[in-house]
């Protein structure tokens, strides 16, 4: 008797676990309010547990789940990268590659996107000597990067702008970092994939990045 409560104890508050986990951030915290921030398994599609994955949690404002991009693709450190002819975007140059979130997976991603409402994601363009949102010598958009989505849908100072959260390349003249952010109610043009740089080349300029995770509410 004891273990048929426990049985569906944990189908109405998974615990978070790899072999009990809930199906988002938010069910985990309605199980369990007294758990805090954190690492934890969830299953967006609820199918068998070999498909379940880690996302941090944040329960600091409402419930949040984080999916945080592959390592591999999650950042790159100030590099002078060579341009060659025309501008392209990042997973296009010698070296470059697609940001990839291959721990979750096409249906969970799915699943999570119809589970949610909103979601938002970070991205950092670190920088030197090279213009990353505004451009302080010209009073000029016209060097900024641009940023897709996974529906390959762009996010740049044209149209469908980021929040810029900080702009300290727009010197040009410095070693900083421009951070921005995307937060949209269209779930499918998120998480982002590439982004397309356009300041390098010239002697003394170098550019990485820093990627943030896909939290969604």
């Amino acid at each position: 008797m004891y273990s048929i409560r426990r049985d569906i104890r944990n189908l109405k508050e998974p615990s978070g676990s790899k072999n009990n986990p809930p199906r988002t951030c938010r069910d985990l915290f309605a199980g369990h309010p007294n758990y805090e921030s954190g690492w934890y398994w969830i299953d967006p599609n609820l199918g068998h547990v070999s498909d379940a994955f880690k996302v941090y949690c944040n329960k600091t404002i409402v419930a949040e789940t984080c999916v945080y991009p592959d390592s591999h693709a999650s950042k790159m450190p100030n590099i002078p990268w060579l341009k060659e002819g025309s501008i392209k975007w990042f997973s296009n140059l010698r070296g470059g590659f697609k940001f990839t979130y291959d721990n979750v997976g096409i249906v969970q991603m799915t699943f999570l996107r119809l589970m949610h409402a909103e979601a938002r994601q970070n991205f950092t363009y670190t920088c030197i000597n090279s213009v990353g949102w505004y451009n302080l010598e010209n009073y000029s958009h016209g060097l900024s990067i641009s940023i897709m989505g996974s529906n390959e849908q762009a996010f740049g100072s044209e149209s469908n702008q980021p929040t810029v959260i900080y702009d300290g390349c727009r010197s040009r003249h410095s070693y900083s970092k421009t951070v921005l952010e995307v937060v949209t109610s269209k779930l499918h043009q998120l998480p982002l994939v590439d982004f397309l740089p356009q300041d390098y080349g010239l002697p003394n300029q170098a550019f990485g990045f820093e990627l943030g995770p896909v939290c969604f509410t």
